[in-house]
């Protein structure tokens, strides 16, 4: 390394620059090798440059520059020389490197800049005229990988404040938008298989189009996996509906062994018996099927045996309004497999009906819905729970319930029947749906054994008020011909125990205080019950305004404080206008009472949204929420409970709670 430099090598270099001014290149050269001679590194002999170094190489294959500039060399050189960070030399040379340039001599102008980089790894001098020589000759990629290693210099040697680095990444820039996004499959294996891992159908077929190589990749022998779930999600328009040769060579890329097929829309995607066949032919595996939408055009299942041996789970929504007979056939093929079944729009076969299903013995997820049908039909309930005796979780959506020849509204001998069912989700929006024989039924579910096996209860329905209510057992109440207000008739309990409830939402049904004491009591209790809605009754006639609210609230004394309530709904309250303390608006204490409620759902017509919003400002003062579903406000109102929750550390969502489907079960 050397420290001192004879001041003719600086006065030889402005006579170089002078030259190089006035373009006179040649003695520029002469004069810039002139002092590059007189730095005291090489010791009164001719100092070569390195030739066993080579950084294009390097760089592309993804090696490090700065290691090759500083360890890499086998000659004489390196065992002669020592580096040199002497600026006088340093210098000449990128000075030098810029009149090769001038005279459009890359090469050379290269080689110069190379040579810095050999004489001071550390000095980013020469990752900038290297850099440079590389985009006048169109290496951009290389360009771009200089800058990438003078800026890592830069950054590990202390010389974030030097000018230079500035320039770095001013001259990387536009190259790194290009270079810096690496291609996957240029990752360790074990990398590439795990990005490839999460990335969905659509995008996978995406990927198909990128280049050749990831075509070859993603199509290739052992990655048969990636293409297990076939998804057509998009909404094709008809004339780009893929057709049955594109269907077959996506299905060809799982091996034919697809296990999930989903067509969000049948009809978009044209499903004809064509695609079908090639559906079933290259899914020997099928375990999920699921299928939106409807079609004219009539699709039928081979009657082959053994054609669906691990099929699961079936999702048909709206496909079955134009196949009545589709259900009949799936359904013969997998009822020893079938888990979980799901159907929108139920098949006309019939008035009064168990869609003809045969023993589903597996069967733990039932779901039925019903839209808008031109002819209802009724379902015999019973007769389905005699055929999937195992069924865990239920869910029913406007579907008319009715009894069958072996259980009628007589028999009280159905506690056979469901013994596994722990869940109960039931909605209904044509209130034409609602009639007593589909009442008496839901009684009659939820009455299963009194009650002691349900962990979850949803009702999303209107049941009037001053009856015995869903979760009362209504075979008594004809049996005893008695009015619904005792909670027992002749020592016999008039509702259900609920001891193992983990859930009980009732959106629109008002419950007497002591009835849901009597039936949820001992959960609140155990500390299991979790969540809990409270529908609040109209106004008495005559009555003060908030009385009858009041009254109710008050009512449930027992419930306050219950430390395993964290999910609560709070539904149609009405108390005094201009409250002057908790004794006229105690629902924020209320609320508070429960040291672990997280979510909110509070709801009421009987308020306008002036009077709501300072109703939810009372209780997120009090409370520690962390969800609060409401649909009153709009507008301004809004904005300022968006600001009030956000400090709050509150989510805000303007809508109501999902029903959850599935719920997790407990055992």
């Amino acid at each position: 390394m050397s420290s001192q430099t004879p001041k003719s090598a600086e006065s030889t270099i402005q006579e170089a620059r002078r030259h190089y001014a006035e373009k006179r290149f040649k003695p520029a050269l002469e004069q810039f090798t002139r002092a590059m001679k007189l730095c005291p590194c090489a010791r009164g002999i001719k100092r070569e440059r390195c030739t066993c170094k080579n950084f294009e190489k390097v760089a592309l294959e993804g090696g490090s520059i700065f290691n090759e500039a500083m360890y890499t060399c086998k000659c004489s050189v390196g065992k002669t020389f020592n580096k040199c960070d002497n600026a006088l030399h340093i210098q000449a040379l990128d000075y030098r490197a810029a009149t090769f340039e001038a005279l459009q001599e890359l090469g050379r102008a290269q080689r110069d800049a190379e040579w810095i980089l050999e004489l001071a790894p550390r000095l980013l001098e020469g990752y900038l005229r290297l850099g440079k020589i590389a985009r006048l000759q169109k290496k951009y990629e290389f360009a771009w990988k200089v800058y990438n290693t003078g800026i890592e210099v830069g950054t590990t040697h202390g010389l974030a404040a030097n000018p230079k680095m500035q320039t770095l990444y001013t001259l990387r820039q536009p190259l790194h938008r290009r270079f810096s996004r690496q291609d996957p499959l240029k990752n360790p294996q074990e990398i590439v298989q795990r990005i490839f891992h999460f990335i969905d159908f659509a995008t996978l077929v995406r990927c198909l189009r990128v280049s050749k190589s990831w075509r070859q990749y993603v199509t290739s022998r052992g990655n048969e996996r990636l293409w297990r779930a076939v998804i057509f999600q998009k909404e094709f328009p008809h004339r780009f509906a893929p057709s049955t040769a594109a269907v077959k060579a996506l299905l060809s890329y799982s091996g034919n062994d697809a296990r999930e097929v989903v067509i969000s829309s049948v009809q978009r995607f044209r499903l004809n018996q064509h695609k079908f066949n090639a559906i079933l032919q290259a899914s020997r595996n099928l375990e999920r099927l699921t299928m939106r939408d409807s079609i004219v055009e009539q699709v039928q299942i081979p009657a082959r045996p053994r054609l669906f041996t691990k099929l699961a789970h079936v999702h048909l929504e709206d496909f079955l309004i134009s196949q009545p007979n589709f259900l009949r056939m799936l359904v013969a093929h997998c009822a020893d497999t079938l888990q979980s079944l799901y159907l929108s729009s139920l098949p006309a076969v019939g008035s009064r009906t168990d869609l003809e299903l045969p023993a589903l013995p597996l069967l733990k997820h039932l779901r039925l819905e019903e839209h808008d049908s031109p002819y209802p039909l009724r379902l015999e309930i019973f007769s389905l729970a005699a055929k999937a005796p195992h069924v865990q979780q239920l869910r029913l959506h406007d579907i008319r319930l009715g009894y069958d020849k072996h259980h009628d509204d007589s028999s009280a001998d159905i506690d056979h029947l469901w013994k596994d069912l722990k869940s109960f989700t039931l909605g209904v929006e044509d209130i034409t749906v609602w009639d007593s024989e589909t009442a008496d039924i839901i009684q009659k579910l939820t009455a299963l054994r009194h009650g002691a096996d349900f962990q979850h209860i949803d009702f999303d329905f209107h049941w009037k008020y001053n009856e015995l209510g869903p979760l009362a057992r209504g075979g008594l109440r004809r049996m005893f011909n008695q009015q619904p207000t005792p909670l027992t008739i002749d020592g016999v309990d008039m509702y259900n125990q609920y001891d193992d409830l983990r859930s009980l939402r009732l959106t629109h049904a008002v419950i007497n205080s002591a009835v849901l004491e009597r039936s949820v009591g001992t959960a609140v209790q155990a500390g299991k019950l979790h969540t809990l809605d409270l529908v609040f009754p109209l106004e008495r006639h005559g009555s003060a305004e908030g009385v009858t609210s009041m009254e109710y609230l008050r009512e449930h004394e027992w419930l306050r404080g219950a430390a395993s309530i964290r999910h609560i709904g709070v539904f149609n309250f009405r108390f005094r206008s201009h409250p002057r303390d908790d004794e006229d608006l105690p629902l924020p204490a209320f609320l508070a009472s429960f040291p672990n409620l997280e979510t909110l759902e509070i709801k009421s017509q009987h308020y306008d949204m002036t009077e709501f919003y300072t109703i939810l400002q009372a209780i997120l003062k009090v409370t520690k929420l962390r969800t609060l579903y409401q649909t009153a406000m709009q507008g301004v109102l809004l904005d300022l409970l968006t600001v009030l929750t956000e400090k709050a550390g509150v989510e805000l969502v303007s809508g109501t709670r999902p029903q959850e489907w599935p719920v997790p079960i407990e055992n």
